[in-house]
C-alpha cells in the first residue's frame, strides 16, 4: 500500500535539501534560479508525497525524466512578502507604505525606546559566540511563554524551538540564517530568527518582552529587520502565513501557498491514494475558507480557544493603584534592584510604563519599598515620582 510522505516546501527547500526527484529547477518573478536540491531517497516508485507549502511566487519545473508521474495542486492559505524591488531605499518603503501618522508613530516609539533605556540593535550574521547563540534560545522561549500565556493561547512554534536551536547556529555561520537582537544594556528585550536562501529572507521566529509593551516593541523589531534586509539586498522578505491582520500591515504583496500531491500514476494503489488526498486536501480548504469568511469564523476561534488555550491557575489579577507619594510615603523606604532581583520582577512593566510616560531614562530613576508596608512601591525620578499600591 503506498505510503504517504510529509514535506515541508520550506524545510527541505532551506535547509534539508528533501524535496522529491522530480523537482527541478526553482525560479522567482525574476526569473532567478534558486537549483532545488532534491535526494534520491526521495524518489517516486509506490510512495506518495505531500509537500506542504509551496508559495506561489515560486515557479518549480518538474522534471520530465521519470515517466508516470502525477502531481495535483490545492490552494491553502495566504501569506505575505515585502517586495523590497519596488522600492529605491528603506526611506522610501516607509514612505509609501505608512501614512503620515503612521510614520510619526513609529519613530515616537524608536525614539522613546532610545531615551528610556540603554538600547543596541544586533544582528548576527556569519558568527556568533556559542554561549551567546544558546543563551538566546533560553531567551527567546521564555519570551514566547510570557506573550502567549499573556494572550492564554497556544504557541504551536514552540514545539520546533529545540529543533531551531540545533540547526540555526551552522546557518548564520553560513549566513544562511540571521538572528536579529534588540538589548536592553545585557537584556536581550526582542529576538527575531530568520532564514536566507540567495535573495529571499523568510522570518521563522521572533518574540518580545512583554515588559517592554508600551514601547511597542514588536514594531520597532518588524522595522529594524526590515531595514536590515534592505542594508544587505534582499530582494523579498517572506512573512509567512498567519496573523494576517498584523502582517497585512506591512506587507506589498500577497500570494497563495499551494501543497502538492505527487505520486507514480502507473501504480493502481499510489493513484488511488493519491487521488484520495487531493480531494481530501481540497474539501479541507474550501471548508476552513468557507469558515473564514463567515461569522462562523469568530464562534470557531473563541471554541478553539476554550479547547486549546491556556487556563490561568492565578485568575484573580492583582489590582494596581498609581498615585501620588506624600511626604510620609517618602520618609522611610529602602532601595530595591528589580532587575536583579527576581523577587520584584512584576514591577519592571509599571516601572516601563513610567518611563514611557515620563520620557525619563533608566538612568535617572530608582524603585523602592515603602517600609511600613508589603504592598507599596515608590518610583522616582528626577522630576516626577509616583507611588505604587499592588492589592
Amino acid at each position: 500500500m503506498g505510503i504517504i510522505k510529509n514535506i515541508t516546501f520550506l524545510k527541505a527547500f532551506l535547509v534539508e535539501s528533501s524535496l522529491p526527484l522530480i523537482y527541478g529547477s526553482i525560479l522567482d518573478n525574476k526569473g532567478f534560479n534558486y537549483k532545488a536540491k532534491t535526494s534520491k531517497a526521495q524518489s517516486i516508485n509506490k510512495q506518495i508525497f505531500l509537500v506542504k507549502d509551496v508559495p506561489d511566487y515560486l515557479h518549480i519545473d518538474i522534471k520530465e525524466t521519470e515517466n508516470n508521474i502525477s502531481l495535483y495542486k490545492t490552494k491553502t492559505l495566504k501569506g505575505h512578502l515585502i517586495d523590497f524591488q519596488l522600492f529605491k531605499n528603506f526611506p522610501d518603503y516607509i514612505e509609501q507604505n505608512f501614512s503620515a501618522k503612521s510614520r510619526s508613530n513609529l519613530r515616537r516609539y524608536q525614539n522613546r525606546l532610545e531615551t528610556c533605556f540603554n538600547i543596541k540593535y544586533t544582528c548576527y550574521y556569519g558568527s556568533i559566540p556559542k554561549p551567546e547563540y544558546d543563551h538566546l534560545f533560553v531567551v527567546l522561549k521564555d519570551l514566547l511563554l510570557r506573550r502567549f500565556n499573556e494572550k492564554q493561547e497556544v504557541n504551536y512554534e514552540l514545539q520546533h524551538l529545540n529543533e531551531f536551536h540545533d540547526i540555526v547556529y551552522d546557518l548564520v555561520l553560513n549566513k544562511k540564517a540571521s538572528i536579529y537582537v534588540i538589548y536592553d544594556g545585557q537584556k536581550p528585550i526582542s529576538i527575531r530568527i530568520n532564514m536566507h536562501k540567495e535573495r529571499l529572507n523568510f522570518y521563522i521566529i521572533s518574540g518580545y518582552d512583554i515588559d517592554y509593551s508600551k514601547f511597542h516593541l514588536g514594531a520597532i523589531d518588524m522595522l529594524k529587520s526590515i531595514e536590515w534586509c534592505f542594508n544587505n539586498n534582499f530582494e523579498v522578505y517572506d512573512l509567512l502565513k498567519g496573523y494576517d491582520y498584523y502582517k497585512i500591515k506591512w506587507a506589498t504583496t500577497c500570494y497563495h501557498y499551494y501543497n502538492h500531491i505527487v505520486y507514480n500514476s502507473s501504480s493502481t494503489k499510489a493513484s488511488f491514494i493519491g487521488k484520495l488526498a487531493y480531494i481530501k486536501e481540497v474539501i479541507k480548504y474550501k471548508c476552513y475558507t468557507a469558515i473564514k469568511n463567515s461569522k462562523l469564523y469568530f464562534s470557531y476561534k473563541k471554541i478553539n480557544k476554550k479547547i486549546f488555550g491556556i487556563t490561568r491557575s492565578d485568575n484573580k489579577k492583582p489590582t494596581i493603584v498609581i498615585s501620588k507619594p506624600t511626604k510620609n510615603d517618602t520618609m522611610n523606604m529602602i532601595f530595591i534592584d528589580i532587575e536583579e532581583n527576581n523577587d520584584y520582577a512584576f514591577l519592571r512593566k509599571i516601572l516601563y510604563d513610567f518611563l514611557f510616560i515620563s520620557k525619563e531614562s533608566t538612568n535617572n530613576v530608582s524603585v523602592y519599598k515603602l517600609n511600613n508596608s508589603q504592598n507599596k512601591f515608590l518610583i522616582k525620578s528626577k522630576n516626577q515620582s509616583q507611588l505604587v499600591t499592588i492589592n
